[in-house]
């Protein structure tokens, strides 16, 4: 099978699909049931997540639904969107939620462990890519 250079990888496909469709809206339902499970400083953490989460998600669906690219706020959107290749708000949203895990009251093990297996999914698709 030959490859052209406009014949992206399965790789490729991959990664902007997960990056765009699964990665933000899996944190968030995650974020969700811990801050949910849990009290105190996780607690906070999570629902901190799930704004960065809703924000990311935003950044991405609500902008260009309306086609509002000329409102202020569309700099930020654009800003979420694409800086490191659109990685910065997925690890952002995934380092403030991975700070939940030694708080005295934020470990729920099958919420962390699907958690680390999101990043290190997303994290070898992206190495894949470069």
């Amino acid at each position: 099978m030959t490859s052209s250079f406009f014949e992206p990888s399965m790789n490729v496909l991959l990664f902007l699909m997960v990056k765009k469709f699964v990665y933000l809206e899996v944190l968030l339902i995650l974020a969700g049931v811990k801050a949910a499970l849990r009290t105190g400083t996780a607690r906070y953490f999570s629902v901190f997540t799930i704004g960065i989460c809703i924000a990311g998600i935003a950044a991405h669906f609500v902008v260009p639904y309306f086609q509002i690219y000329q409102q202020p706020w569309a700099g930020i959107a654009q800003f979420l969107i694409r800086t490191w290749d659109g990685m910065f708000t997925p690890l952002l949203a995934s380092f403030i939620f991975l700070n939940t895990m030694p708080q005295k009251h934020g470990r729920v093990m099958v919420i962390d462990g699907m958690h680390i297996l999101l990043i290190i999914g997303l994290v070898g698709l992206w190495v894949s890519t470069l």
